[in-house]
Protein backbone atom coordinates (compact mmCIF):
# COMPACT_ATOMS: atom_id res chain seq x y z
CA UNK A 1 0.00 0.00 0.00
CA UNK A 2 1.66 3.11 -1.24
CA UNK A 3 1.12 6.60 0.86
CA UNK A 4 1.33 9.61 -0.97
CA UNK A 5 3.08 12.38 1.22
CA UNK A 6 -0.16 13.79 2.77
CA UNK A 7 -1.09 11.00 4.39
CA UNK A 8 2.24 10.20 5.47
CA UNK A 9 2.27 13.31 7.27
CA UNK A 10 -1.35 12.90 8.53
CA UNK A 11 -0.16 9.49 9.53
CA UNK A 12 3.27 11.18 11.40
CA UNK A 13 1.17 13.76 13.21
CA UNK A 14 -1.44 11.19 14.79
CA UNK A 15 1.45 9.43 16.13
CA UNK A 16 2.92 12.11 17.38
CA UNK A 17 -0.27 13.95 19.20
CA UNK A 18 -1.53 10.46 20.18
CA UNK A 19 1.93 10.32 22.17
CA UNK A 20 1.52 13.53 23.48
CA UNK A 21 -1.97 12.43 24.57
CA UNK A 22 -1.17 9.41 26.33
CA UNK A 23 2.06 10.70 28.22
CA UNK A 24 -0.51 13.47 29.38
CA UNK A 25 -2.87 10.53 30.68
CA UNK A 26 -0.12 8.28 31.73
CA UNK A 27 2.51 10.93 33.60
CA UNK A 28 1.50 14.15 33.53
CA UNK A 29 -2.76 14.58 34.42
CA UNK A 30 -3.22 18.49 35.25
CA UNK A 31 -0.99 19.23 32.52
CA UNK A 32 -4.25 19.52 30.56
CA UNK A 33 -2.84 21.07 27.61
CA UNK A 34 -1.23 17.74 26.66
CA UNK A 35 -5.30 16.39 26.36
CA UNK A 36 -5.74 19.44 24.46
CA UNK A 37 -3.03 18.40 21.65
CA UNK A 38 -3.93 14.49 21.96
CA UNK A 39 -7.42 15.89 20.54
CA UNK A 40 -6.24 15.64 17.15
CA UNK A 41 -4.87 12.33 17.00
CA UNK A 42 -8.13 10.55 16.50
CA UNK A 43 -9.20 12.35 13.24
CA UNK A 44 -5.83 12.05 11.69
CA UNK A 45 -6.11 7.74 11.95
CA UNK A 46 -9.68 8.18 10.71
CA UNK A 47 -8.29 10.26 7.58
CA UNK A 48 -5.37 7.63 7.32
CA UNK A 49 -7.62 4.57 7.32
CA UNK A 50 -9.87 6.55 4.46
CA UNK A 51 -6.67 6.60 2.45
CA UNK A 52 -5.86 2.72 3.62
CA UNK A 53 -9.13 1.23 2.47
CA UNK A 54 -8.75 3.17 -1.25
CA UNK A 55 -5.06 2.18 -1.27
CA UNK A 56 -4.62 -1.16 0.27
CA UNK A 57 -4.30 -4.36 -2.58
CA UNK A 58 -6.01 -6.66 0.19
CA UNK A 59 -8.76 -5.50 2.11
CA UNK A 60 -9.07 -7.76 4.39
CA UNK A 61 -5.86 -8.24 5.74
CA UNK A 62 -5.81 -4.93 6.42
CA UNK A 63 -9.04 -5.15 8.24
CA UNK A 64 -7.50 -8.15 9.76
CA UNK A 65 -4.45 -6.06 10.85
CA UNK A 66 -6.62 -3.64 12.84
CA UNK A 67 -8.29 -6.52 14.65
CA UNK A 68 -5.29 -8.16 15.83
CA UNK A 69 -3.54 -5.02 16.74
CA UNK A 70 -6.79 -4.29 18.82
CA UNK A 71 -7.13 -7.68 20.05
CA UNK A 72 -3.44 -7.50 21.28
CA UNK A 73 -4.01 -3.81 22.40
CA UNK A 74 -6.84 -4.96 24.83
CA UNK A 75 -5.09 -6.13 28.52
CA UNK A 76 -3.50 -2.66 28.04
CA UNK A 77 -6.57 -0.58 26.93
CA UNK A 78 -9.04 -2.56 29.44
CA UNK A 79 -6.73 -0.47 32.42
CA UNK A 80 -8.36 2.63 30.70
CA UNK A 81 -11.49 1.63 30.43
CA UNK A 82 -11.55 1.28 27.11
CA UNK A 83 -12.13 -2.57 26.61
CA UNK A 84 -12.85 -2.15 22.73
CA UNK A 85 -10.11 0.32 21.46
CA UNK A 86 -9.81 2.53 18.74
CA UNK A 87 -8.63 -0.26 16.31
CA UNK A 88 -11.83 -1.64 16.34
CA UNK A 89 -13.63 1.69 15.83
CA UNK A 90 -11.29 1.94 12.86
CA UNK A 91 -11.65 -1.71 11.71
CA UNK A 92 -15.96 -1.02 12.08
CA UNK A 93 -15.12 2.40 9.88
CA UNK A 94 -13.26 0.59 7.51
CA UNK A 95 -16.10 -1.95 6.99
CA UNK A 96 -18.50 0.47 6.78
CA UNK A 97 -17.20 2.34 3.55
CA UNK A 98 -15.73 -0.16 2.43
CA UNK A 99 -19.22 -2.30 1.73
CA UNK A 100 -22.20 0.04 2.85
CA UNK A 101 -24.15 -3.07 3.55
CA UNK A 102 -22.03 -3.23 6.74
CA UNK A 103 -23.35 0.35 7.83
CA UNK A 104 -26.04 -0.34 10.51
CA UNK A 105 -24.29 -3.30 12.04
CA UNK A 106 -21.09 -0.92 12.44
CA UNK A 107 -23.24 1.40 13.80
CA UNK A 108 -24.57 -1.34 16.68
CA UNK A 109 -21.51 -2.25 16.90
CA UNK A 110 -19.81 0.75 17.33
CA UNK A 111 -21.49 1.66 20.62
CA UNK A 112 -19.16 -0.56 22.40
CA UNK A 113 -15.82 0.82 21.49
CA UNK A 114 -13.71 3.72 22.12
CA UNK A 115 -15.11 6.80 20.75
CA UNK A 116 -18.68 5.01 19.94
CA UNK A 117 -21.21 6.62 17.75
CA UNK A 118 -19.34 9.99 17.59
CA UNK A 119 -15.67 8.58 16.18
CA UNK A 120 -17.63 6.55 13.84
CA UNK A 121 -19.70 9.72 12.45
CA UNK A 122 -16.76 11.65 12.51
CA UNK A 123 -14.92 9.33 10.45
CA UNK A 124 -17.76 9.18 7.56
CA UNK A 125 -17.26 13.52 7.28
CA UNK A 126 -13.57 12.37 6.90
CA UNK A 127 -14.85 10.23 4.14
CA UNK A 128 -17.03 12.78 2.42
CA UNK A 129 -14.14 15.45 2.74
CA UNK A 130 -11.85 13.03 1.24
CA UNK A 131 -13.88 11.24 -1.67
CA UNK A 132 -17.14 12.49 -2.16
CA UNK A 133 -17.41 16.69 -1.76
CA UNK A 134 -14.77 18.97 0.53
CA UNK A 135 -17.12 21.36 1.48
CA UNK A 136 -19.87 19.38 2.72
CA UNK A 137 -17.18 17.22 4.67
CA UNK A 138 -16.04 20.32 6.28
CA UNK A 139 -19.66 21.32 7.26
CA UNK A 140 -20.22 18.05 8.63
CA UNK A 141 -17.18 17.62 10.18
CA UNK A 142 -17.54 20.99 11.75
CA UNK A 143 -21.27 20.12 13.09
CA UNK A 144 -19.93 16.40 15.03
CA UNK A 145 -17.30 18.04 16.46
CA UNK A 146 -19.59 21.42 18.00
CA UNK A 147 -21.71 18.77 18.98
CA UNK A 148 -19.26 18.04 21.56
CA UNK A 149 -19.17 21.45 22.69
CA UNK A 150 -17.93 22.08 26.11
CA UNK A 151 -16.16 19.05 26.08
CA UNK A 152 -12.11 19.05 25.30
CA UNK A 153 -12.85 16.47 22.38
CA UNK A 154 -14.82 19.50 20.22
CA UNK A 155 -11.22 20.99 19.71
CA UNK A 156 -10.60 17.82 17.60
CA UNK A 157 -12.12 20.07 14.85
CA UNK A 158 -8.14 21.79 14.44
CA UNK A 159 -7.00 18.15 13.05
CA UNK A 160 -9.34 20.11 10.05
CA UNK A 161 -6.33 21.75 9.10
CA UNK A 162 -3.65 19.44 8.20
CA UNK A 163 -6.08 17.78 6.62
CA UNK A 164 -7.36 20.52 4.05
CA UNK A 165 -3.56 21.91 3.44
CA UNK A 166 -1.39 20.93 0.34
CA UNK A 167 1.72 18.62 1.02
CA UNK A 168 3.99 19.35 -1.97
CA UNK A 169 7.28 17.99 -0.74
CA UNK A 170 8.43 14.57 0.62
CA UNK A 171 7.91 12.65 3.61
CA UNK A 172 9.30 8.97 4.61
CA UNK A 173 6.34 7.08 5.39
CA UNK A 174 6.06 5.18 8.75
CA UNK A 175 6.61 1.12 7.74
CA UNK A 176 3.75 -0.57 7.85
CA UNK A 177 4.54 -2.67 10.90
CA UNK A 178 5.96 0.29 13.09
CA UNK A 179 2.71 1.96 12.73
CA UNK A 180 0.20 -0.47 14.32
CA UNK A 181 3.17 -1.92 16.68
CA UNK A 182 3.84 0.84 18.14
CA UNK A 183 0.06 1.79 19.68
CA UNK A 184 0.43 -0.84 22.32
CA UNK A 185 4.35 -0.67 22.60
CA UNK A 186 3.91 2.99 23.65
CA UNK A 187 1.27 2.84 26.16
CA UNK A 188 3.37 -0.20 27.73
CA UNK A 189 6.46 1.86 28.49
CA UNK A 190 4.42 4.88 29.49
CA UNK A 191 2.28 2.85 31.78
CA UNK A 192 6.17 1.43 33.15
CA UNK A 193 7.31 4.80 33.45
CA UNK A 194 4.11 5.85 35.71
CA UNK A 195 4.85 3.22 38.31
CA UNK A 196 8.36 4.26 38.71
CA UNK A 197 7.72 7.88 39.21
Amino acid sequence: MAYNNKTALIKWIAILTMTIDHIGYYLFPSLLFLRVVGRIAFPCFLYTTVQGVRETRDFRKYLLRLVLTGLISMPITAQTGNVFNILFTLALFALSIKDYRFILPAIFLVQFTEYGLYGFLMGWTIYVLSEKHVGAGIVLFLLVNAMQFPSLQALAAVSLIPMLLPVDFQIRPLPKWAGYAYYPIHQVILMLIARLM
